[in-house]
Order: C-alpha cells, then structure tokens, then sequence
C-alpha cells in the first residue's frame, strides 16, 4: 500500500524561487521503483516508531503534510493522531550545536569550502532552532524559525540571517546568486555572537534546572 503527501514550504506557503517540493511515499517495504532523488521513502511501520518516539519530523509531518495520493482511500498520517511528546530536545539542540561549531571552525580556517561551512552553519541554526521550539511546545519548521526564536534578543540581524539561508540554498539547489566578498564578510563576523546565542539558551534553559 502506498500513501504519498507534500509537506514542507509548499504546504507552509514559503514557496520560492529557490524552493522544491518535498514528498514523503509511505510504502509497505520491500522493493520499490521510487525514485529516492525525489521522495523521502519511510515504510508504514518506521513512519509508526518516529511516532512513537515524538521525533521531531514526525511532528513536522503531523502539522505540515498534505495527503496528495493514497492507496486505500485512507489518511495514514492523519490516522495515527498526534505523535508523542517530544523528550529529546535537548539532545537534539546539542547535536545541532556541534554542527555549528564544525561548520564555524572550519570557516575561519578554509575559504575554499566557505559556502559550504555557510551552508552548514544554517542548516546547524535552524535545526537547532526548531527543536528548541519544539521542545518549549511552540513548533516551528520554517526556514526563519531562528529569527521567530530571536526576537527577544537577536545575536544578527535579518540581512545577515539571509546571506545564510542564501548560502545553504547554493549550497544545497545551486540556486541564487554568488555570495560576495562584503557577504561572506559579514556572515563571518557574526556567527561567533550566534554561537554564544546557542550557548546560553542551553545553560540558562536546561543547566539551571
């Protein structure tokens, strides 16, 4: 049996030049004729366990997916209802800030692979970002999640938060235009202040409990 469904920045309405479209098949397992280059292909029974676990896509999936084929007629995602309390937050957001920081590291010593650390350093900030959000029962999967997170004090400022989202969509779609001397300039002398961001919203949310 397979269901099919869109989710992402075509069912948040986030549709831009850079964008594509994200697809989810939900098959029975076994050997499939999907291409992998265009869907995420889960079985019924893995879609089950991230349920389970509260995984933060499941919730993403439970929020943002669009049932756009199915097999029998049914909603499998909107079937199984909410998935579970998401309890790994922290975990999460650690493992995201470690990505950041090999992104960062690597930036300030190799410019040959600049958009890429650019790149890397925006996907860190934004996963972090949502699963901090999700774990403070405020979800959040868009690409501006970190500013929407920001707002209260922000470590950079709109311009510079694009320059990284501008980077990751070349990095990741080839799409937009160069980054210049100026831009990676001043990406670079900010992203020390969102580290240090990062940083203290984990000690002062989860240290001093």
């Amino acid at each position: 049996m397979l269901h099919i469904y869109a989710f992402g920045s075509v069912c948040r309405g986030e549709i831009s030049p850079g964008s594509d479209i994200d697809l989810l098949a939900i098959t029975a397992g076994g050997r499939n004729d999907l291409s992998r280059s265009m869907f995420s292909i889960y079985s019924h029974a893995k879609i089950e366990h991230i349920w389970q676990e509260g995984n933060p896509f499941a919730w993403h999936l439970h929020l943002e997916s669009r049932l756009i084929y199915s097999g029998d007629d049914k909603d499998f995602i909107r079937a199984l209802g909410p998935p579970a309390i998401y309890t790994k937050a922290r975990e999460d957001c650690e493992r995201f800030l470690a990505i950041f920081r090999q992104a960062l590291a690597s930036a300030r010593c190799n410019h040959n692979s600049i958009v890429f650390d650019l790149s890397a350093a925006f996907l860190g900030l934004r996963n972090f970002s949502s699963c901090y959000m999700l774990g403070h029962g405020r979800p959040d999967f868009s690409r501006g999640v970190a500013l929407t997170l920001m707002a209260n004090g922000p470590p950079v400022d709109v311009q510079t938060y694009r320059i990284l989202e501008r980077a990751r969509l070349l990095c990741t779609r080839g799409h937009g235009a160069a980054l210049r001397k100026a831009d990676i300039a001043q990406a670079l002398q900010v992203l020390p202040r969102i580290e240090e961001w990062m940083l203290g919203l984990l000690k002062g949310t989860y240290d001093e409990r």
